[in-house]
């Protein structure tokens, strides 16, 4: 049974669990976009679209986050995923569940240091404007500032090697473009459950100087 219960773990991280869930309390004046699901996802505007990759401006966000240890067969991928979801379902101060959000974060640095080690973060949803505190002290809540990022799209099924590889493309087209972005870490993120076979969308993103 627990090998059972790691294996769809693992398959989780691929993506992430979209159950349905009840529409987020956003503006009514935002078209929340169609890679999102029927989960809340962070707001953002579109400043530019280019032929590759889009430019687009995030409001403040709020995160939950835990440490994620990188190994060959993705069991640290699991671990980090089983302690943030257990956060969501009711492990903390106040058992309070919170519905599950797009996209899956993962803060992966291409440079150590001073890019600090590799994080897995799921989004507050807008709907809960006080969290409760963690009780497990691997996962913590953080604040996101407003925000501009370059963002690279792709889709089908992406294991960590695809998202470095689409990574290094946005950042040569980047540079090849004269964009000042910072290089020394990425975020890849996923809007997909395991069980998505059409329309999977996958992101990279680079943070805008």
């Amino acid at each position: 049974m627990e090998i059972k219960y790691q294996l769809l773990s693992l398959l989780l991280v691929l993506g992430t669990s979209q159950a349905t869930e009840q529409e987020p309390d956003v503006p009514d004046v935002y078209q929340k976009p169609k890679f999102c699901g029927q989960l809340d996802c962070p707001i953002y505007r579109l400043v530019k679209q280019y032929d590759k990759f889009e430019h687009r401006d995030y409001e403040a966000t709020r995160w939950v986050r835990t440490p994620l240890e990188n190994d060959f067969f993705g069991l640290g991928m699991v671990k980090s995923f089983r302690r943030l979801y257990k956060y969501i379902t009711g492990s903390k101060a106040k058992e309070m569940k919170i519905n599950m959000t797009v996209p899956v974060v993962i803060y992966k640095p291409r440079n150590q240091p001073p890019a600090g080690n590799s994080t897995m973060s799921f989004f507050v949803p807008h709907e809960v404007q006080d969290p409760p505190q963690p009780t497990d002290p691997d996962v913590y809540l953080s604040d996101s500032p407003a925000q501009s990022v370059y963002v690279r799209s792709f889709g089908g099924y992406a294991l960590d090697s695809a998202y470095s590889k689409e990574a290094e493309v946005l950042a040569e087209e980047l540079r090849a473009l004269g964009l000042e972005f910072n290089d020394s870490f990425y975020l890849r993120s996923g809007y997909n459950d395991p069980f998505t076979v059409y329309d999977r969308h996958n992101e990279v993103w680079f943070v805008a100087k």
